[in-house]
């Protein structure tokens, strides 16, 4: 009996297995669950019945007239937006967690309410402002920078904040201030370099949000890459599919470009070290 019971006990050798089978499995799965949908998008976008493969679909989406204007549009405003985000946060950031760590968690706790204000509130609410203060701004394409600015901050202010709280800000300052460096040139050439990483993730973020959002640029009646998009996917939805594993690549390749950012820096501090 005894012998039977210790020969049914699973060896330590064949547990790894079960385990490893396992992992396999969930694995895979997630693997069908995250490539299935690209793939069944790209299949879909570039063929056509009786043609097979082809690009004709995505040649016909830029044959709109106004499809290179809204790109560049688009492209304008996520530059001008991620700039904007970088000069308002950055220093905000750092000098809430150098002097005053209690106004910034208050200020983490306020950044998330871009997520719970409806886009339609927000900008009726804006619109009613610029048309008091700056009427000929709420028609110029510029007036979506602010908005998107806005509901670009709950990301973007984590990803900024996760790397300032990962360095000595009181240390850097000091050490700095001794060798005769003011503030600015502190937050600069000490700051801003470590944190490459994080600025790039934040940019990143802004920049996908600036491409995808369709509700503030369709409510000020601007046409935007992502209403080009919507209207050209009720006549051309093949092209649209295409257009958007084009997109599902590029985020890909900035998200590598940060993650091998990511390790350099690691390396180079190793070495340092």
């Amino acid at each position: 009996m005894a012998q039977q019971l210790i020969t049914r006990v699973p060896t330590p050798a064949a547990h790894k297995a079960n385990n490893s089978t396992a992992v396999t499995a969930v694995f895979i799965i997630a693997l069908v669950f995250f490539f299935a949908p690209w793939a069944a998008a790209a299949i879909f976008g570039f063929s056509r019945p009786g043609e097979g493969f082809t690009f004709g679909p995505l040649v016909e989406a830029f044959e709109n007239p106004r499809a290179w204007r809204a790109l560049q549009d688009t492209l304008l405003l996520a530059v001008a937006t991620t700039v904007v985000m970088l000069i308002l946060l950055v220093p905000t950031i750092v000098y809430l967690n150098l002097n005053s760590p209690k106004l910034a968690k208050a200020a983490e706790t306020l950044s998330v309410l871009p997520i719970v204000i409806p886009a339609v509130a927000l900008v009726s609410g804006v619109s009613e402002f610029y048309r008091a203060v700056a009427p000929g701004f709420l028609i110029s394409l510029w007036s979506l920078v602010p908005l998107y600015v806005i509901i670009a901050m709950p990301l973007c202010y984590r990803a900024i904040d996760a790397g300032v709280k990962a360095l000595d800000l009181r240390t850097l300052f000091s050490a700095s201030s001794s060798l005769g460096a003011s503030n600015l040139q502190t937050l600069i050439r000490v700051v801003i370099p470590n944190l490459r990483v994080s600025m790039l993730s934040a940019s990143l973020l802004c920049i996908a949000l600036v491409l995808a959002e369709f509700a503030m640029a369709s409510l000020l009646l601007h046409y935007t890459f992502p209403v080009f998009i919507v209207e050209v996917s009720r006549n051309n939805p093949r092209g649209i599919a295409a257009l958007s594993f084009i997109t599902i690549l590029l985020t890909w390749a900035l998200l590598s470009i940060i993650s091998a950012t990511s390790k350099a820096d690691k390396t180079k501090n190793q070495k340092g070290d």
